[in-house]
């Protein structure tokens, strides 16, 4: 059973963000199942370096939307986009550094974190690309 589900609440009706979105949630569960499996930091590391990799790809690719688009909450969401992208490198440091083990807690913050962001502020994000120009 997957840890977290890309279910159809999350899908903010843009094909490629939801696509994305999609991607994100599997290299979660990727690492979840890493991580409860006991595999060694290598591949845990190897995961986390792909979470990172692609959510920085994929924060690009919603940034350029909404610099495109004249979204009024750019600077907002671009701060919440790069605070996880912080949280998520001092973490791949601290694995690879031996100071830090992939937690069960660090695995809900990123459930979560991906529940209310898309939830919230990519639901938010889509109302505003569906709008005419």
């Amino acid at each position: 059973m997957p840890f977290v589900v890309f279910e159809e609440r999350f899908r903010v009706g843009h094909p490629e963000i939801d696509r994305q979105h999609a991607e994100l949630f599997d290299r979660v569960n990727r690492l979840h199942d890493a991580m409860i499996a006991g595999h060694g930091r290598a591949e845990v590391g190897q995961v986390l370096a792909f979470l990172r990799h692609y959510t920085v790809t994929h924060f690009q690719t919603e940034e350029k939307f909404m610099q495109e688009s004249g979204y009024g909450g750019y600077a907002r969401h671009k701060a919440i986009h790069d605070d996880l992208t912080r949280k998520v490198l001092e973490l791949e440091a601290a694995l690879e550094a031996g100071s830090a083990t992939l937690s069960i807690t660090t695995m809900n913050f990123l459930k979560d974190w991906l529940a209310h962001h898309i939830g919230g502020e990519d639901q938010r994000l889509a109302d505003h690309l569906r709008k005419p120009a």
